[in-house]
């Protein structure tokens, strides 16, 4: 909270459907596990709203099928296997590098994860105490 301006109330996957490509550049979906705690909700859902109260056009979608459809331009349960094309991490935007360089974030294996944070016997592991007390296992 210290470092933001703004809280965007959005779920962990665990707690919404959606979908992934994996390695092999198939196309995976999954449902929810669980409902989403207090007033999270999906990242489709509240990316909607906000192009919704942006005026934004084309931020109709319905389910994160629709979503899904507009990302693979496919209907529904025909796209199982992307183009090696389309899985490359590039980045169409150029970075704008400007002012001083802040050092690099260095964070600890299991204080970055919104669901490993969480778990008490991830928390007391040796990696996890390292990062905790900063003394070597």
């Amino acid at each position: 909270l210290e470092f933001s301006d703004v809280l965007l109330p959005i779920a962990p996957f665990s707690e919404t459907s959606g979908s992934f490509v994996n390695a092999e550049g198939r196309l995976q979906s999954f449902h929810a596990v669980v409902k989403p705690a207090g007033e999270a909700r999906p990242a489709w859902k509240v990316l909607r709203v906000l192009g919704n109260l942006l005026g934004l056009e084309g931020m109709d979608y319905e389910t994160s099928q629709d979503v899904l459809v507009r990302a693979t331009g496919k209907p529904a349960g025909e796209c199982t296997l992307l183009p090696a094309e389309r899985l490359s991490n590039a980045t169409l935007a150029e970075p704008k590098l400007g002012g001083e360089c802040a050092e690099p974030v260095v964070a600890a294996i299991y204080q970055l994860d919104s669901l490993v944070r969480r778990a008490p016997s991830l928390q007391l592991t040796a990696d996890a105490r390292v990062a905790r007390e900063g003394v070597a296992a």
